[in-house]
């Protein structure tokens, strides 16, 4: 493409060269936009001559401006609040008519590649209607099917879109759907003297299940306020969690700090929020889109995860971020999951948070060491405690508390090194993950699964492959090759049965199910080789994944005989 603006330059050097257009769409929340736009920062670094834009709602954006506008060069923003007021009462004919008014705007541009960043129908459906040359991530097709060609986007709907075995910072999940090399962010750091003695806690969240109640943060506002008498405390939320802050700072156990403690939440722009953090020594708060503007000031940060929060994927995206998360069975569960008792708030002690600020907020690393020698085992057992770092510019979480790791950390593991693999031929490697008896018996279970899926995805291949010969013949017989995609069918149907017994496996199993259901051609002989190769991939995947396995349960059974041998020379 470069060779081509080239040549076009030399023929008339002083015609202008046409700059290649990227359209970048993110229909969601403030949280996503951030973390979309961190995903630009870096294409925007590598690649000056691209002109990027963004579509994106209109109440989301606009109040991000002051963001945004540093990565992209223009914003298109549909007003999704205007167009659907009184709807009920006065028809499609408003709805309709914002929606032309918006195409209109945005068919200006000569796209060359529209990129979906949020899945969902209505954002599939509003790609559809966009015109580009090339489309990433998902749209609909002229018959009203859903499209999503690209590998990553394909991958991110097959984990993140249905389990918690996704290993990958949403922030690098976006690069990889965008074609952007892993890169470690070149973030400006102010060292701990040069911040304010402030600690800015956002103690809310988008839902009740994310967020402490409010007695918690009473207790850890108080602890950290009596311990340090030089720090302050600003309370930061939207307008919505006004009555929620002042159940908190109107406890009569903070009356004592009232000095020490400011609430703004509701008086603030999100700009004016963005410097309040940027001059912060610490933010604390849930997974919300206050940990993403701290990371884009490289603030210090502690994010406390409850509910349906994924720390692999929204820890804030920066190096030395902190994540406290519970080791409760149910974490993380989804949205539609009931849950009466939120037993998962109960199981990340408060004081153990409170001593976590103080160690951050004097400047002193925290390590694994610190973990052990300075907080309770009592208070340790009951979470997870991850410190971030990047490797091969991927975000990667690392857990501070010398333990086996449960089984969902050992996939998650596994599967970042398969995917890396596989989808970028990018070899990641990481340590082998300490088992467990019970996490050793759930990956001998995995190694049967994943040995009938390789099994299942050699009969897939061999099938479409008998397809191929079938048809290419001199006569070819039409019952043969409906056989034959009878038994492809009956492959299909086995896998899904793998993933009942093997539950683990359930990335690769639906990620293949989404290769297959956007097979490439017009026709039986150009749908069957896709089919062919689509098997062959799951067959890589399966085999990659069972070394994997394989290797981490030989070193847990070498592990095992070692300190079995050392008992038996100290007896």
């Amino acid at each position: 493409m470069r060779r081509i603006f080239m040549k076009a330059s030399n023929k008339e050097a002083s015609a202008p060269v046409a700059r290649p257009t990227i359209a970048i769409m993110q229909m969601t929340r403030l949280g996503d936009l951030i973390q979309t736009a961190q995903a630009i920062e870096t294409l925007k670094t590598t690649h000056p001559h691209y002109r990027v834009v963004l579509i994106a709602r209109l109440q989301f954006a606009k109040p991000l401006g002051f963001l945004l506008n540093k990565y992209f060069d223009h914003i298109y923003t549909l007003d999704t609040a205007s167009m659907f007021q009184d709807s009920e009462t006065v028809g499609l004919s408003k709805p309709l008519s914002g929606l032309n008014a918006f195409l209109s705007e945005v068919k200006s541009e000569k796209i060359d590649v529209l990129v979906n960043l949020s899945f969902s129908k209505s954002s599939s459906h509003l790609a559809s209607l966009i015109p580009a040359v090339h489309k990433v991530g998902s749209y609909h097709d002229h018959n009203n099917k859903v499209v999503m060609n690209d590998k990553w986007s394909q991958m991110l709907y097959s984990t993140v879109m249905r389990g918690a075995l996704n290993p990958y910072s949403l922030v690098d999940l976006f690069k990889n759907i965008v074609g952007i090399k892993a890169h470690e962010p070149a973030r400006s750091t102010k060292t701990n003297d040069q911040r304010a003695n402030i600690i800015v806690i956002h103690p809310f969240a988008s839902s009740e299940r994310k967020a402490w109640k409010a007695e918690k943060w009473v207790e850890v506002i108080y602890k950290t306020l009596k311990e340090n008498d030089k720090q302050t405390v600003t309370i930061v939320g939207a307008k919505n969690e006004i009555l929620k802050a002042q159940v908190i700072t109107e406890s009569p156990l903070l009356k004592q700090f009232s000095s020490r403690l400011l609430n703004v939440t509701g008086k603030t722009s999100l700009e004016e929020l963005s410097q309040v953090v940027a001059s912060a020594k610490l933010f604390v708060g849930h997974d919300s889109m206050v940990g993403h503007l701290a990371a884009i000031h490289n603030t210090p940060s502690l994010t406390i995860s409850l509910g349906n929060v994924r720390p692999h994927e929204t820890t804030p995206y920066q190096a030395n971020a902190y994540n406290i998360a519970p080791r409760t069975k149910c974490f993380p569960c989804f949205p539609s999951d009931d849950c009466a008792y939120t037993q998962c708030h109960h199981d990340i002690p408060y004081q153990l948070v409170s001593n976590i600020i103080k160690q951050l907020t004097s400047g002193a690393p925290i390590d694994a060491e610190w973990m052990k020698s300075s907080n309770s085992s009592f208070h340790l057992s009951s979470v997870n405690f991850y410190r971030s770092r990047f490797q091969n510019g991927y975000f990667t979480l690392d857990n501070l508390i010398d333990t086996q790791l449960d089984i969902n950390d050992i996939f998650r593991t596994l599967y970042k090194v398969t995917w890396s693999f596989v989808l970028s031929d990018v070899e990641d490697s990481h340590p082998f993950p300490k088992l467990s008896p019970s996490t050793h018996r759930d990956l001998l279970d995995a190694m049967t699964g994943l040995q009938h899926l390789f099994e299942l995805s050699e009969f897939g291949q061999k099938y479409s492959r008998y397809i191929l010969e079938e048809i290419s013949s001199s006569t070819p017989s039409i019952s043969k090759i409906k056989e034959y995609s009878k038994k492809i069918d009956e492959i299909d149907h086995l896998q899904r049965m793998v993933q009942k017994t093997s539950p683990y496996l359930a990335p690769i199993i639906d990620y293949f199910t989404v290769r297959k259901g956007n097979l490439f051609g017009e026709n039986v002989v150009k749908l069957t080789e896709s089919s062919y190769y689509c098997f062959e991939e799951n067959a890589h995947l399966s085999s990659v994944m069972y070394e994997l396995v394989q290797n981490t349960i030989a070193e847990y059974k070498i592990i095992g005989s070692k300190t079995k041998t050392r008992s038996d020379l100290n007896k």
